[in-house]
C-alpha cells in the first residue's frame, strides 16, 4: 500500500503537517518519550486534522482522507516515520512498526455521502469517514479491548524470535480476532507465534446510541426507538460522553455479529460537544417596540400577550412571566437552571398553558408513566457488556425543559429522585450488583434541563398549616419549595377567589372583544416571533453588575434569617443561584448584555410574591398578585409608574435588609 505514494504526495502531506502546527506536536510527544525512564512497546503519535480545511489546501490529499481513511492513516503513518527519522526525534533502535499514528479528524465537509441522518442510511454507506449529529440517549458499560500487544517466533535461533518483529496494533474498523489469534505464522521461517502477554495492552470501549435532536421535541420518549444510530467509542472517548448531550461524531461504519444478528455502527474517531447555536435577529415587531415604542416594560409586555389563545391576557400573570425567565435561561452556558412549579385548582388551564411553553425550547420532553424520570438500566443488548443505561426524562431534556405534569401523582420513589435531582443539581443512575456482579454503584450527572410542573393538591388554605407541621405533607412542602427556583400559587386564600379569578377572565375577554381603542393594548407578536425572540434572548451572553449582585445577596442572606425556622430556614442554599439565574434571564429578556439592578429588583418582587403565598407577609409587605385585574394592567405595564414602584420597593428592601443583617461571604 505503502509504495503507491507519490513523492508529491508524501510532500503535502509534509507541508500540511507543518502548516497545521503537527509537526511540532510531533517534536513534543517524542520529547515526553524520551524523557521516560523505560522503553516502550508502541509510540503513539496523534495528527490532528481538520477535513475542511484540508479540502481547501489539496484536494486530493483531503479526498483520500475521506474516502479511503485506511489509505490516508498508511500515508501519515509514512510522513511521521520519515520526520522522526530526518530530525532524530527517536532513538534509533525504535522500528517503524512500533509507531501508530492516529488520525484525529475536528471536522468533515457534509455531504450526502458524508452525514448520517438515520439508521437505514449506515447500510448504504461506504468505506470513508461520515458524520452524525445526535443526542447520546443510551450507553453500555465501558469493556476492554485489546489495544496492542506483541508476538514472538517459538524457534529460538529464528529471527522472528528477537526483537519487535511482530507487533499487532487496532486499527480502526478490526475486529479483537484480528488483533488477538492463536495462527499467526512468522514470516521468516513459517512457525506459529506465541503471545507474550504481558506485552499485552488493554483499553476501554463502550457502544452508545443517539437520535438526532428533532425528535426531542414534545416527543414521548418511545416513539423514537427505531431512528436510534449505534456508535462505539473507544480510549478517552468513552470517559467524557454523556447521556443526554448532543456531539457530533465523525468517524466510519463497521458491522458486527452478535449471537444471531448484525449491528452495523459507527466507529467514532472524534466527539466533539455541538454548541453551535441558531443566530437569529430580533423580530420586527420587537425590534420596532425596542426603537419607538418604550412606553411598556418589555418582559411584562410579552407575558401579558404569552399563551393568550389559552387564558385571556392579564391572566396568570405571574406564571407567565416565571415561564418566560425559564426559558431565557435555558441556555448551553447556564449553569443553574430556572425550575418552575404551579400551583392552582385549575389544572386544565396550567397544564395546557405550560405545554404551550415548552414549545419555544428546542429541546423539550414530556414526563409520562410509560417512561423513566432518571434512567433505565438494562442486559446490554450488544453482548458487549454487563449492562446498558437507558436515558430518562430528565437526562434527555439537558439544556431545555423537562414538563413533568402533575407532580401530586409521582410515586413516592419517583418524587423521592426528583427531590434529590432539584437539590443537589445533580442526577444519579444507580446500578443494580446484579449488574455489576458485587455493590451497587451509581453514577453521576449534572442536572442540565429546566424542571416544570403543575399540583393542584395544595391549596393555599392550608399551605402553611402543612408546612409547618410534622406530617408526611408537610415532608413533601418542605422538598417542593426546596426544588423549585419558583412556586407560583394561582389560588388566594380565599374559597371565593376563584370567582375573582373567573371575573378577570370574562373581563379580559370582553375587554378584548369591545375594540376600545383609547383604552385597549395593542401589541402585535405573533408565535413565530416570540420564538426568534427567545432564541435570540437565549444566546445573549449577559454579565452581573455589582449593584445588582450585592442587591440580590443582601436579599438573600436577609430573607434567610428572616424566614428561619427552629428547624432551619425555609430558604435553601440554592436560592441565591435561582435569584441570579432569574435576574440574567430577566436582562436577557430585555435584550441586555448586563444585569442591572432593575433587573435584580424584578426578581426579587417576583420572588418575594411567591414567598408570601407560601409562607405569609414579610416585613416588605409585598401582596401576591398572580392575575392583573383589568383596570390595573395599564399601569402594571407602564414603564415610568414601574420604576417608581421599583425604587419605593428598594427602599423597603434596603430597611428589610437593615433589620435582618447577615453575614456577607
Amino acid at each position: 500500500m505503502e509504495e503507491c505514494f507519490t513523492d508529491s504526495l508524501i510532500e503535502d502531506a509534509v507541508q500540511f503537517l507543518d502548516v497545521t502546527g503537527n509537526i511540532q506536536r510531533i517534536r513534543d510527544t517524542a520529547r515526553k518519550f524520551l524523557s521516560m525512564s523505560k522503553e516502550l512497546l508502541v509510540y503513539k503519535f496523534e495528527v490532528v486534522v481538520d477535513a475542511i480545511k484540508l479540502m481547501d489546501l489539496n484536494a486530493s490529499l483531503g479526498n483520500l482522507l475521506i474516502f479511503h481513511p485506511s489509505n490516508a492513516d498508511a500515508l501519515f503513518k509514512k510522513v511521521v516515520c520519515i520526520i522522526i527519522k530526518e530530525l532524530g526525534l527517536l532513538l534509533p533502535c525504535i522500528s517503524e512498526n512500533q509507531i501508530t499514528v492516529r488520525t484525529k479528524l475536528t471536522s468533515l465537509p457534509r455531504s450526502r455521502a458524508t452525514e448520517v441522518k438515520t439508521y437505514n442510511q449506515l447500510s448504504t454507506c461506504g468505506k470513508g469517514y461520515v458524520c452524525c449529529t445526535g443526542v447520546v440517549v443510551g450507553k453500555t458499560e465501558t469493556s476492554k479491548y485489546t489495544q496492542s500487544t506483541q508476538y514472538i517466533c517459538t524457534d529460538k535461533s529464528c529471527e522472528g524470535s528477537e526483537e519487535n518483529h511482530f507487533i499487532r496494533i487496532h486499527v480502526p474498523g478490526a475486529l479483537e480476532i484480528e488483533t488477538i489469534r492463536k495462527d499467526f505464522k512468522c514470516r521468516f521461517c513459517g512457525q506459529i507465534l506465541e503471545e507474550v502477554v504481558s506485552c499485552r495492552h488493554l483499553s476501554d470501549k463502550m457502544m452508545a446510541e443517539v437520535i438526532p435532536e428533532s425528535y426531542l421535541k414534545c416527543n414521548n420518549l418511545s416513539r423514537f426507538k427505531q431512528q436510534i444510530i449505534t456508535l462505539l467509542l473507544r480510549d478517552e472517548l468513552t470517559v467524557a460522553l454523556k447521556i443526554g448531550q448532543k456531539y457530533t461524531f465523525i468517524g466510519i461504519v463497521r458491522k458486527d455479529s452478535s449471537s444471531d444478528r448484525i449491528i452495523t455502527a459507527i466507529e467514532v474517531n472524534n466527539a466533539l460537544e455541538d454548541y453551535v447555536s441558531e443566530c437569529t435577529s430580533i423580530p420586527k415587531s420587537i425590534e420596532v417596540y425596542c426603537k419607538y415604542k418604550r412606553k411598556y416594560n418589555l418582559p411584562k409586555m410579552l407575558a401579558y400577550v404569552f399563551g393568550d389563545q389559552i387564558c385571556p391576557p392579564g391572566t396568570y400573570m405571574k406564571l407567565k412571566l416565571s415561564c418566560l425567565l425559564s426559558l431565557a435561561s435555558a441556555s448551553q452556558t447556564q449553569v443553574q437552571h430556572v425550575h418552575v412549579l404551579a400551583i392552582g385548582r385549575d389544572t386544565e388551564i396550567l397544564h395546557r398553558l405550560l405545554q404551550y411553553s415548552v414549545q419555544f425550547t428546542n429541546r423539550s420532553l414530556v414526563f409520562s408513566s410509560g417512561n423513566h424520570l432518571v434512567s433505565k438500566v438494562i442486559p446490554d443488548r450488544y453482548n458487549s457488556s454487563s449492562y446498558l443505561i437507558e436515558g430518562g426524562t430528565l437526562l434527555l431534556a439537558s439544556d431545555g425543559i423537562c414538563y413533568l405534569g402533575d407532580v401530586s401523582k409521582f410515586k413516592k420513589q419517583t418524587f423521592e429522585k426528583l427531590q434529590s435531582a432539584l437539590s443537589s443539581g445533580k442526577v444519579l443512575i444507580d446500578i443494580d450488583s446484579k449488574f455489576t456482579k458485587g455493590l451497587a454503584v451509581s453514577i453521576e450527572q449534572p442536572l442540565k434541563c429546566s424542571v416544570w410542573a403543575y399540583t393542584d393538591k395544595l391549596h393555599q388554605s392550608r399551605l402553611k398549616e402543612e408546612f409547618f407541621g410534622d406530617g408526611e405533607t408537610s415532608s413533601v412542602l418542605r422538598a417542593l419549595s426546596e426544588g423549585f427556583s419558583i412556586v407560583q400559587i394561582i389560588d388566594g386564600d380565599e374559597l371565593s377567589h376563584s370567582e375573582e379569578v373567573d371575573f378577570h377572565t370574562s373581563y379580559q375577554t370582553l375587554k378584548m372583544s369591545m375594540e376600545e381603542a383609547e383604552n385597549s393594548f395593542h401589541f402585535p407578536v405573533s408565535f413565530n416571533d416570540i420564538e426568534k425572540y427567545l432564541k435570540h434572548s437565549q444566546n445573549l451572553q449577559v454579565k452581573m453588575s455589582s449593584e445588582a449582585e450585592k442587591l440580590l445577596h443582601r436579599y438573600y442572606l436577609a430573607t434567610r434569617k428572616a424566614r428561619n425556622l427552629s428547624n432551619g430556614s425555609i430558604i435553601t442554599s440554592s436560592a441565591l443561584s435561582a435569584l441570579i439565574s432569574m435576574a440574567e434571564g430577566h436582562a436577557r429578556l430585555c435584550l441586555k448584555s448586563y444585569v442591572e439592578e432593575e433587573d435584580a429588583l424584578e426578581v426579587i418582587l417576583l420572588y418575594e410574591e411567591s414567598l408570601t403565598a407560601m409562607f405569609g407577609p414579610s416585613v416588605l409587605s409585598v401582596p401576591p398578585l398572580p392575575h392583573i385585574p383589568g383596570d390595573l394592567i395599564d399601569d402594571y405595564l407602564d414603564n415610568q409608574k414601574n420604576r417608581s414602584v421599583l425604587q419605593r420597593f428598594k427602599a423597603r428592601l434596603q430597611q428589610f435588609g437593615d433589620l435582618h443583617p447577615g453575614h456577607e461571604e
